[in-house]
């Protein structure tokens, strides 16, 4: 008898952050249609910049998945996929200063999104990044738009 083999179902949600009158989003994939809702937030905290909000975005995605869940976060912001899988390693090893020697912006959100990936790794849950041209007629990234735009009128 053939074994049947169980691809995961895989659904979109978004995350969006609106910092101000300006929004961020990333949008994330998830396994087993698990995620309880979309969500579009205000930013809390200071500074409002573009990359708190953009980091922001993704550790969100992190706290809503299952840590046993594989997920692949599409973000438009190349930013947050090197802070999160690149150059946090160096500034770890530096103790969070950069390469002029100044204290690391947004470590605080970066030390956090580390956390849940490194739990995420213990669990054998995949985490993935994947880079898209942001305003560049990808359904995602324009739900992902849509949703965001929509929480920063709320707030207005």
């Amino acid at each position: 008898m053939e074994k049947k083999v169980h691809k995961p179902a895989w659904a979109y949600f978004l995350v969006s952050m609106t910092k101000g009158r300006f929004h961020h989003e990333a949008s994330a994939i998830a396994a087993y249609l698990r995620i309880p809702r979309n969500v579009s937030e205000p930013l809390e905290g200071s500074p409002q910049t573009n990359q708190r909000a953009e980091l922001t975005a993704v550790l969100r995605a992190l706290e809503i998945v299952s840590q046993t869940d594989h997920m692949r976060i599409i973000t438009d912001s190349n930013y947050s996929i090197n802070c999160s899988t690149i150059w946090y390693k160096a500034w770890q090893k530096n103790g969070w200063t950069n390469s002029k020697h100044e204290q690391v912006m947004n470590q605080d959100l970066i030390k956090s999104i580390r956390a849940l990936i490194d739990k995420r790794n213990e669990k054998k849950a995949q985490t993935a990044f994947e880079w898209i041209k942001g305003h560049s007629n990808d359904p995602s990234n324009e739900a992902a738009d849509r949703l965001a735009v929509a929480g920063a009128r709320r707030q207005h």
